[in-house]
């Protein structure tokens, strides 16, 4: 906000003098006081209703040990499920997205009302939660792992579209320049002079995308959508605090070995350096 001040954005709304700078930062401050004051009264946020509610979570956490092992291959097999949703999901929506990211990028694009409707598509994938979308698709082709993996790469496809085409948007031009002084065609001047620039950025952010939708994929078993959040749910309904613990086990564990194999392959592709 400070820089939107100094940039002038708000000066055409409330013009500036000399003392009026001398207080901005001190009016600016009280400004976003009333908007996290109003947001906490909005939403009812108290410390004290929580200190209150301290003793019913202590209580549920105590019924959720020792961890119910009974059903831990069922649970496994779902977690198994839930990464296949996971990795299909990133990767339908990836593999949309590259190509229409480029559509998106001002610098590629000059057409602007193809420029927008990419941006507008991306937008609406994006802005929709994951949930929402699972509950379209499950209404379209019925319950079950599927309509989790389209919910996935649809809001994947609008992520990973705004941040690739912003990527693109960083490319140093004058590498691109120099490519396009040898006679290549837009394709190869792509191919040479932007894919490599931007390639670690894409790499990261499909990791990060991985490692998220199998978290998001947990949840989308809240409306049918397969993998271990069905299990989770149902528990969870069936007041089995042991059995919940132990599905919750198996998902952060699911997650630390994607972290991992995701920090594996960042350093082998992108070859991140130590600082000495």
């Amino acid at each position: 906000m400070v820089h939107l001040w100094e940039d002038g954005i708000l000066k055409g709304i409330i013009p500036l003098s000399e003392g009026w700078k001398k207080y901005r930062s001190f009016l600016i401050g009280i400004v976003i006081a009333i908007i996290y004051l109003w947001a906490i009264r909005g939403t009812e946020t108290s410390i004290s209703n929580f200190a209150k509610g301290i003793p019913n979570m202590v209580d549920f956490v105590k019924r959720m040990f020792p961890p119910d092992l009974s059903n831990i291959g069922k649970f496994l097999l779902k977690a198994i499920e839930t990464l296949q949703m996971a990795i299909v999901g990133s990767t339908i929506g990836a593999l949309i997205a590259f190509p229409l990211s480029f559509l998106a990028a001002r610098n590629i694009m000059p057409r602007k009302m193809v420029y927008q409707a990419i941006r507008t598509l991306f937008d609406i994938f994006r802005g929709i939660n994951e949930i929402v979308w699972g509950l379209i698709y499950v209404s379209m082709v019925g319950l079950g792992p599927f309509p989790g993996v389209l919910a996935l790469a649809t809001h994947v496809c609008g992520a990973l579209g705004r941040y690739f085409s912003e990527s693109i948007e960083t490319a140093d031009p004058e590498l691109v320049n120099a490519i396009t002084a040898t006679g290549a065609n837009k394709i190869q001047v792509i191919a040479r002079g932007i894919v490599p620039q931007i390639k670690p950025l894409f790499i990261n952010y499909s990791l990060y995308y991985l490692e998220n939708n199998f978290r998001a994929a947990t949840v989308l078993g809240l409306v049918g959508a397969g993998g271990i959040g069905m299990e989770l749910i149902t528990s969870m309904r069936l007041f089995k605090s042991r059995e919940v613990l132990t599905i919750l086990i198996i998902m952060v564990g699911t997650v630390m070995l994607i972290d991992r194999l995701s920090a594996a392959i960042r350093k082998r592709v992108v070859g991140i350096k130590k600082i000495a």
